[in-house]
């Protein structure tokens, strides 16, 4: 009779225990929800974040391009680049015409000579570019024209309304010095009273001829007895600093020959 009554007891906790197993095993289904849920949300998070990372180097990379517009645009401005020259040079006011080859450094000297300040200029002169510099007695106005070979034509044309000649030579660059020479002798041969004061530029640099080496190599005691001819070492290094001694005597002398040929 026990026994049957434990039996009885036995049969109507079964559907408890099926009940209790069943509650478990949701339990650990949500737990394994929650757990993917978590895994995607952290997924998720990461993704964001590497969304976020490449938006800001989008917009870092977009921020330089700017930047270097604006500086190019900047370098432009600062060079008063002419990209197509006048058909012929103007009579009135003459200008003192600052020649030599590409990579010479024309346009860092003229600008270091115009803000009495070193300024450095990176983009090659690709056409025409008019600076005036302003001394305590007049307004000397300078016209550098580009050294590479497309702009070289123009040289000669310009040099019979120049008041003077500055031709400006790299003193490192050996190779290019006889071509340097033979284009300074072509164009003063035109005019044989036209004053001329050479820029032995970039005197700083280790590899550079002194002085009386560029003399030498450009051979100026050819250049005739009746011409007025001067060599300046010359050279623009730290931005920004003053001008050296050299340089403020050179632009003092070109002001006193520009106004002897007016």
């Amino acid at each position: 009779m026990e026994r049957a009554k434990e039996k009885k007891r036995e049969k109507g906790k079964e559907p408890e225990k099926e009940k209790m197993r069943g509650k478990g095993k949701e339990k650990e289904k949500r737990k394994e929800v929650e757990k993917k849920k978590s895994k995607e949300k952290v997924k998720e998070k990461e993704k964001e974040e590497k969304r976020s990372k490449e938006e800001e180097k989008r917009k870092e990379q977009e921020t330089e391009k700017e930047q270097f517009k604006g500086k190019e645009k900047k370098e432009k401005d600062n060079n008063s680049i002419l990209t197509k020259p006048p058909l012929e040079p103007r009579e009135k006011n003459k200008q003192i015409l600052v020649l030599g080859l590409d990579g010479a450094g024309k346009t860092s000297v003229l600008h270091s000579l115009a803000l009495n300040r070193v300024q450095h200029s990176v983009a090659p002169t690709h056409g025409f570019n008019a600076v005036c510099i302003n001394t305590e007695d007049s307004q000397m106005e300078f016209l550098e024209i580009g050294g590479s070979e497309p702009f070289r034509s123009y040289w000669e044309m310009y040099l019979s309304r120049g008041l003077l000649l500055v031709f400006v030579v790299d003193s490192a660059d050996h190779n290019r010095l006889p071509e340097a020479k033979k284009h300074l002798h072509q164009l003063i041969g035109t005019n044989p009273i036209l004053p001329l004061v050479v820029f032995a530029n970039k005197q700083d640099l280790e590899a550079a001829y002194r002085i009386t080496d560029i003399h030498e190599a450009l051979a100026l005691s050819e250049v005739g007895n009746d011409r007025k001819v001067f060599l300046f070492g010359t050279q623009v290094t730290e931005n920004g600093s003053e001008i050296p001694s050299a340089m403020q005597d050179a632009r003092d002398l070109i002001a006193h020959l520009a106004a002897d040929m007016q």
